[in-house]
Parts: structure tokens; sequence; C-alpha cells
């Protein structure tokens, strides 16, 4: 009674599982990529700030506080996953599914659920993140209800519970195909993955972004170059101390931006290309489920109402899957409706550049009238 008080639970209410965070996993990629972004950054601020110092110029103060302010902001990002993500505690009844950290607690209904995504730690084996998403409306008035339960061991298996299933002994081992961890019961009606391009248009920008940075990063070094060359002409000398921190500074910088730059060409073309080819589309006799990398999305196939067919290129088309839940009073289009589809990497209830899609028309709605009988 204890653990139901602290929780409020309605006086109904049965616990099903309770758990808390896997300690000591490695950091999802953005939280260990941006405080080196910002420490980098901080870095670049003591170099200019002693540059000055040295040089005996104004604005040594004021940029030694931001590089402060720069260095405190580094280690927060740092060590802000162990306070955000560790001290949480979850719970999953027979009606909804609970988060707490403190004083702190949202729920989700489990009846009203859109769909569910297991987002697997590459480096820790059986641990991942599980999203619960409810997604509703499209249009002025859109907006998605989201609860994530980070680093769960056996995510897939949480979700079996949640989605009131008994869980089968494959689940916990993302290695495994798809089609090796159904439910007791479910079958595999079609499979598939893009067969297109292998882009969208979030990549081809991001791709051409990367263009403009990089095309910046060789303008500022020619910059930075012509001045430092201009620099010793005028009598710095060379391997002095005002050279040094000048030359470490600017290729710093230089790196930075060069870097930046790189990453977005190479995620918007290589790796995305990369990732469409290990993706993976399984129609079931109950679910939709589409990999995508180490992301799994699942989706019950009544939530389902209607699905938007949009041409693509190279006899190719996206299938963006129109989904209700229970009392939304309205539909979610998967962003089909968007002048750019949603990114790819976030894997959406969306398969992308198929050209057998009548076949999948039929199996998503084989009497073809569900959004009639829904309205």
């Amino acid at each position: 009674m204890a653990l139901e008080r602290s929780w409020r639970l309605l006086p109904s209410e049965q616990i099903l599982w309770q758990g808390v965070p896997v300690r000591e996993v490695a950091r999802d990629f953005s939280w260990r990529v941006g405080p080196l972004l910002v420490s980098a950054v901080a870095t670049i601020a003591v170099l200019f700030s002693s540059l000055l110092s040295v040089a005996e110029l104004p604005g040594t103060r004021q940029m030694g506080i931001v590089a402060g302010y720069l260095g405190v902001l580094a280690a927060a990002l740092w060590l802000a996953p162990r306070f955000l993500h560790d001290e949480c505690e979850y719970l999953i009844t027979d009606k909804r599914v609970l988060w707490r950290r403190g004083g702190f607690q949202r729920w989700i209904d489990r009846q009203g659920l859109s769909y569910a995504r297991v987002l697997w730690n590459p480096t820790t084996l059986g641990v991942g993140h599980l999203e619960l998403v409810r997604a509703t409306p499209f249009g002025p008035l859109s907006r998605k209800q989201r609860l994530l339960l980070m680093n769960l061991q056996a995510p897939d298996r949480v979700l079996a519970i949640i989605r009131g299933v008994e869980p089968v002994a494959h689940l916990g081992d993302p290695e495994l195909p798809l089609t090796d961890r159904l439910d007791g019961g479910e079958d595999v009606l079609w499979g598939g993955g893009p067969q297109g391009y292998l882009l969208g248009w979030r990549d081809l920008l991001s791709a051409c972004l990367g263009a403009i940075v990089l095309g910046l990063s060789l303008h500022y070094g020619a910059r930075a170059l012509s001045v430092m060359v201009y620099l010793e002409h005028s009598g710095l000398r060379v391997r002095s101390l005002t050279w040094l921190l000048l030359f470490l500074a600017n290729a710093l910088s230089w790196s930075v931006i060069c870097g930046v730059g790189a990453w977005l060409v190479w995620r918007g073309l290589i790796f995305a290309r990369a990732l469409s080819r290990d993706t993976e589309y399984v129609v079931t006799t109950r679910r939709v489920l589409i990999r995508r990398g180490h992301i799994e999305l699942s989706l019950d196939r009544k939530e389902i109402v209607d699905v938007a067919v949009v041409p693509v290129g190279l006899g190719c088309r996206n299938l963006f899957l129109i989904l209700d839940a229970p009392g939304a009073r309205a539909l979610s289009d998967s962003g089909a409706l968007m002048p750019l589809g949603p990114a790819r990497d976030l894997v959406p209830p969306v398969l992308y550049e198929l050209r057998d899609v009548d076949q999948v028309y039929e199996l998503l709605l084989p009497d073809g009238e569900r959004l009639r009988a829904a309205a």
C-alpha cells in the first residue's frame, strides 16, 4: 500500500511492473557531442583571452568571462544525464504508464497510445529507451503527448507488458531480426525496405547546409592564414608566444567549423543512405514494425484508419499511416501534410520509398472503408 500511496494511484489500479533506469550506461550521442563542442568553443575563448593578454589589448576580462560561462555549460551538459535520467522511476499499472523524478510525475493512458519506439543503446547490449507516443491531431492544433522511459533493461519486454501481451523469450536482444521477436501467434504478412533514392529532402538540406559550412570554413581558413602572413611580415616572430596563441586559436576555430560542416555532409548523404539500407518494414497480423538502425517502431494495425500515398520518384511512393486514438476526435497524419516530411532518423509511422504499394495498401486497409467507417 505504501507504493500505491507514493505514486498516488487510483484505488482500482493494479501494479504490473516497476523499474528504474540502468545506471552506468553509455550516453546518447547528443549528450557526448554537446559537451565536447561547447568545451572546444570554451578553449577557443581561453586562447583568444590569453592572446589579448599577451598582446596587451583590451577585452581580456570579457573574453575570460565568456570562457568561464562556456566551461560551466560544458560541465553541466556532461553531468546533466546523471541527474535527469538516473534518478527517474517507472511504473506500469493495468490502466497507465507512469514516470516520476523527485516530486514531478507524468503519466500516459495505456489504451490511448498511437505507437511506441524502442531506441537501443548502440554500445550497451539489451539496454535502450522506450518512447510512448499519443499523436493527435494534425493541422493548427497539432500536438503530441510523449513519455520517454530512459535506459531500460529489455525495453521491448517492457513494451510487451504495456501492450498487454505475454513477453516471448527472445525479447531484450536487439541483434535478433524483428521477425524473431514477434508475439506468440503473430505471423508475418509482408516485409520490405526502401527502394528509391534512399534520401529525403531533410537529408539533402542537411548536406547542403554542411556544404555551406565547409565553404565558410575554407573562407575562414584562407582569411586567418592571410592575417598570420601579414603579421609575420609586420614583425611578428614565428613560434613566439603571441604567434603560437594566434595559430592555436585559429586552427581550433577552423577545425570546429570544418568538423561541423563535414559531419552535416556525412550525416545527410553517406550515413542517411546507410541507414536507409539498414531499414526494415514488417507488416504482421497485428502490427506494423519499422526498424531503422538502432531504432524500432511498433504500431498496432487497429490504430490505422487510412494511408496517404505520396509519389517520390523512381516509381516509388511514401505511405503515411493516418492514425486514430480512442477519444481523440482527430487524426494524426504522420506528417503527410507537411511541406517537408518528418525526419527519417526519428522513425515516424511512414513507409518510405516503396514500389509494391498496392499489396501493402491492401494489407493495411483490406476493406478500403476504414476512414469512412471511422468518420
